[in-house]
């Protein structure tokens, strides 16, 4: 499992001058993407999963909606609490930018939202698009943070015993965000260090490439200045632990439309590790709109509560279709408002700042 501070990667391949690994990207996810759509429905009985879906209770599906928006509302600051006021638009644009980032994740493949918002902030702003990158990174690390200090409390507050696949998230993605955290660390702290070590780690390589990598590092160090002050890195924080609070009060909402049976602690465990693992497992490549991998992983975080398949694929299929259409919705909303095409948005980020980082923009 590739924990979220990796989502930024296969995107970041398609920067390199010359690069294929989009293609290989759309290719992987398109056959990941099969291959827990089965898993998915493995086993599963569909007149089961039919009557499941029919005895939800579809009143308290808008609430859920409206919490997931909420917490969307809280990125926007969070985001924009990152970015300082020295370069960030109004809250509005700015809400506007990450909305249609969101939605450009959910319909083209490896996560070129991220480049959506670092192209689209870009042309507001002027600032180059590798400094955005930074922003969005950070947002990453503290998403990550904050969802395995959730994963460890389910579990140290023995509301639910993980099986052996869950510790084994648990530790890697614990591995992961700490190192991508003191990698940051260092990088604030030792800047000049960290150049040095650049430059040796990249002399063996092609001019073109040796020249671009450097000026990406120093664009992201620019990026990653803000978090210097206590005050924003605390903020950040905080928000951070208000969204996926968020996020998790909407699936304990959803677990009370499809009557789970579970109930009191356990019920509140059950939403923090549906929100942990699919939030994780959705990292993996696959095909836009995370699907298969988005129900597969709903229903084997809820296994552990000896939830039926069919129910936990019921939950699975509406909350993603309800953030689905949600997000989707609202980027379509703003990308015809502004007048921007998918397309438009799938070719020139990546090409844009590509060419930008080699004339030394």
């Amino acid at each position: 499992m590739l924990p979220a501070a990796c989502c930024l990667l296969p995107a970041a391949f398609c920067l390199l001058p010359g690069s294929a690994a989009l293609k290989k990207t759309r290719l992987a996810g398109v056959v990941l993407t099969l291959v827990f759509l089965g898993l998915a429905f493995y086993r599963v009985d569909i007149g089961e999963l039919g009557a499941a879906l029919q005895r939800a209770n579809y009143a308290l599906i808008a609430p859920a909606g409206a919490i997931t928006l909420l917490g969307y509302v809280l990125r926007t600051l969070r985001w924009r609490v990152i970015l300082t006021r020295a370069y960030a638009p109004s809250f509005g644009a700015l809400f506007a930018i990450l909305m249609m980032g969101f939605a450009t994740n959910n319909l083209l493949p490896a996560r070129l939202g991220e480049f959506a918002r670092a192209y689209l902030l870009g042309r507001r702003t002027g600032q180059r698009k590798t400094l955005t990158l930074a922003t969005i990174l950070l947002e990453r690390v503290f998403d990550g943070l904050v969802l395995i200090a959730f994963l460890g409390a389910v579990s140290t507050l023995h509301a639910v015993a993980l099986p052996g696949w869950g510790q084994e998230v648990q530790f890697l993605s614990s591995l992961v965000f700490l190192a991508a955290s003191a990698a940051i660390l260092v990088v604030l702290i030792q800047e000049r260090l960290a150049e040095r070590v650049l430059r040796v780690a990249v002399r063996p390589l092609p001019s073109v490439l040796r020249d671009w990598t450097e000026a990406a590092f120093a664009a992201f160090v620019t990026g990653l200045r803000s978090v210097r002050r206590p005050r924003i890195l605390a903020a950040a924080l905080l928000l951070s632990v208000a969204i996926w609070t968020l996020e998790a009060l909407s699936y304990y909402t959803l677990i009370f439309a499809f009557g789970l049976p579970v109930a009191g602690l356990q019920r509140l465990a059950a939403s923090v590790l549906v929100l942990v693992i699919v939030n994780l497992g959705i990292m993996l490549p696959s095909a836009p709109g995370y699907v298969g991998t988005f129900q597969f992983f709903a229903v084997s975080a809820l296994a552990v509560f000896q939830v039926p398949r069919e129910s936990s694929l019921a939950l699975g299929i509406v909350s993603h279709l309800v953030q689905y259409v949600l997000v989707t919705g609202i980027g379509l909303f703003y990308l015809a408002r502004f007048n921007l095409s998918l397309g438009r948005i799938a070719e020139q980020p990546p090409a844009a700042e590509a060419a930008a980082l080699r004339k030394g923009a």
